[in-house]
């Protein structure tokens, strides 16, 4: 009969784990997470930067049917309020106290570009962007930019496609950012075009943008996109406002590039 109990005792314990050896179980389980979630975060945001690519595709489709409508004509990069008679790509208007209109879906229904993106909103909206921004791309100023030089840039912009010299080096919509509840304005991240030194530009209500892995989209006015990888870890800092432009700006080769891309020179 002990013997018996014996032989049960053993089957039993010979049928189950020992403490240690789920506590090996279980350090391999994480061990195994730790190497798998990486790729799988990596893998989460290339996806969505595929899709954000594609946003920009479509924009800039929408973009060149409207100078096709418009008589070679290009839709104005500015996002003011005077919709109609002009043709602001969408109307949110300047950052003032009072604005109830920027950010919000009826500025971008008020810009005429609301109808060649056949009114999907989500196609103004990156997915790795996880601000309450409901649009999340700016466009060139030298794509049809402000005509008054007010932020003393000194870019000379086109205004019909037509003009548009090396088109696949022509930057036309951009990934980009704001603090102020949308992005402000046509998009020129650099102090004057032809400044010696360059220098950065940022303000609160327009920035460059770091949301796809250190880098960030581009479309180009011969239609195509890249993926910006950032070379200078000073330009991701100043993509989220955490140095200041002069900081960021001294023998920077993404400031270097920015300035080409503006220019339409290549790389």
């Amino acid at each position: 009969m002990f013997n018996h109990l014996q032989n049960k005792k053993h089957r039993i314990r010979s049928g189950g784990f020992t403490l240690m050896e789920l506590l090996v179980v279980v350090s391999i389980m994480a061990l195994l997470m730790s190497i798998m979630l990486p790729g799988l975060t990596n893998a989460r945001e290339q996806g969505k930067r595929v899709v954000c690519m594609a946003n920009m595709r479509n924009l800039t489709d929408g973009w060149l049917i409207y100078s096709m409508d418009y008589d070679d004509h290009l839709v104005s990069a500015d996002t003011d309020w005077d919709v109609p008679p002009s043709n602001h790509w969408v109307a949110d208007g300047p950052v003032i106290p009072g604005n109830d209109v920027g950010g919000t879906k009826q500025a971008i229904a008020n810009g005429v570009f609301w109808r060649y993106t056949e009114r999907t909103l989500e196609l103004y909206k990156c997915k790795s962007d996880s601000s309450d921004l409901l649009r999340s791309y700016a466009i060139s100023r030298a794509m049809n930019g402000k005509t008054c030089n007010c932020e003393h840039d000194n870019i000379k912009p086109f205004r019909n496609w037509s003009e548009i010299s090396m088109p696949a080096d022509r930057m036309v919509f951009i990934d980009a950012d704001s603090r102020m509840g949308w992005i402000e304005g046509s998009f020129c991240a650099v102090e004057q075009i032809d400044a010696i030194p360059p220098k950065w530009f940022a303000r609160l209500s327009r920035n460059i943008t770091a949301r796809h892995s250190d880098g960030c989209n581009v479309s180009f006015a011969d239609f195509h996109c890249e993926y910006w990888k950032y070379r200078d870890p000073r330009t991701v800092k100043l993509a989220y406002w955490e140095m200041s432009p002069d900081e960021a700006s001294e023998a920077n080769p993404d400031l270097d590039r920015m300035l080409r891309l503006l220019r339409g020179q290549r790389y």
